[in-house]
């Protein structure tokens, strides 16, 4: 595998997780930024994510990393060899999230809470990882509730929706979804969302919840 250096390169900001790593090999491979020379050895995409998301975290961890160029790298199945490596260090004062284009995470603003009912939810901001489960909450809510929340007849929510939904700035959006654990796995059953104008001055706020005793339908 090698990097097509005859066109722009496929681009993503940090911080990334699989999924985010995930859609930026397949744009890049769709385009032919990526190439395979050997169909011997498919190249692992888990795999690769996997490295890419370990770059990004390197990138979150130590706030001294300046720059970072790795080429090439050459990859064989699931092997992964970084051929160049150059790094370059600087000290770094101030707010560390401050340095980069796009809020981490905030995992400090997780809460468990107790309903009324008696169960344990957890409140969390969004992660691009809810996708599928935040379609499913979508499909599990009356038309009404959607009109009333959109202010507009929705019939369904396509793949670039959910993206937009789920993959946000946490520094000028934030989206707090609800998660109830099952025994087929967590299910949300609450998002609220707020988003600011670029000067921070108005915002919309919207909730969208369902009722405890909804059953989902797959």
């Amino acid at each position: 595998m090698e990097w097509n250096n005859d066109s722009l390169a496929a681009v993503a900001l940090p911080p990334l997780n699989m999924t985010l790593a995930r859609y930026l090999i397949m744009q890049a491979l769709k385009s032919g930024k990526i190439r395979g020379r050997s169909a011997l050895h498919p190249l692992d995409i888990a795999g690769l994510s996997r490295l890419l998301v370990q770059v990004s975290n390197l990138i979150l961890d130590c706030q001294e990393v300046h720059r970072l160029d790795i080429h090439p790298l050459l990859a064989s199945g699931s092997e992964f060899t970084l051929l160049d490596v150059t790094l370059h260090l600087a000290p770094f004062s101030g707010d560390p999230q401050s340095r980069l284009a796009i809020r981490p995470y905030p995992q400090e603003l997780e809460e468990q809470v107790q309903l009324n009912n008696q169960e344990c939810c957890l409140f969390r901001p969004i992660l691009p990882e809810d996708e599928p489960l935040l379609e499913r909450f979508i499909g599990n809510v009356t038309k009404e509730d959607l009109y009333y929340r959109y202010f507009s007849e929705i019939n369904e929510f396509n793949y670039e929706d959910l993206a937009y939904m789920t993959q946000i700035d946490y520094d000028r959006e934030m989206a707090f979804v609800a998660m109830r654990p099952t025994a087929f796995g967590d299910e949300i059953i609450g998002v609220t969302r707020a988003i600011s104008d670029p000067d921070n001055i108005a915002a919309e706020f919207a909730v969208l919840v369902l009722p405890l005793n909804t059953q989902y339908v797959a």
